[in-house]
């Protein structure tokens, strides 16, 4: 992995999926897609992180961050990528 690359990380164990990981996982694949972003974001999913209790779990070049939702993690993206 290049150090240019964003690596973000996805707990999908069956409560962070519930708790909104799943539209989170979909939010980041089209902003990938929609900006072409395949060769600067990894993507990379977990069957669980641990952090059940405060989910959905996400961590993005190592950050843990919880109870996000799909904006905040976009936003999120947008500035890793500045």
């Amino acid at each position: 992995m290049s150090d240019n690359v964003i690596k973000v990380e996805l707990c999908m164990g069956s409560s962070c999926f519930a708790r909104g990981n799943s539209s989170i996982l979909t939010a980041i694949e089209s902003f990938i897609n929609e900006n072409d972003l395949s060769d600067r974001i990894e993507l990379e999913g977990h069957l669980c992180l641990g952090k059940c209790n405060t989910g959905p779990h996400v961590a993005i070049n190592g950050k843990e961050y919880s109870a996000l939702d799909e904006d905040c993690v976009i936003d999120l993206l947008k500035k890793e990528l500045e």
